[in-house]
């Protein structure tokens, strides 16, 4: 897990390790966590030890704000342990 502000407000991305996955949400504040978005690169019609089944196992996960990126965008990079890649996702405005 990992959190980071996007306009004002707060984010917690979380990584899902055995289905995969990542699922966003706005805890701006803590008494009223709202659920934003759920995002899984995951192909569940390949085998898991072919490359074609995409990121497997989130381990870790960095947000990186838009002043902090090399494109000027926030980012959001995921280690996945099974498929022994890193990915790196782009964030769109979540509202």
């Amino acid at each position: 897990m990992t959190v980071g502000k996007l306009g004002g407000k707060v984010y917690a991305f979380i990584g899902l390790e055995r289905i995969g996955g990542i699922m966003i949400y706005d805890v701006t504040n803590p008494k009223a966590v709202n659920f934003e978005s759920y995002t899984n690169n995951r192909d569940f019609n390949e085998d898991i030890t072919s490359s074609a089944a995409g990121d497997l196992g989130r381990e870790g996960l960095k947000f990186i704000s838009a002043k902090d990126s090399p494109n000027g965008e926030p980012l959001l990079v995921v280690a996945n342990e099974v498929s022994d890649t890193t990915t790196l996702f782009q964030i769109v405005e979540l509202d």
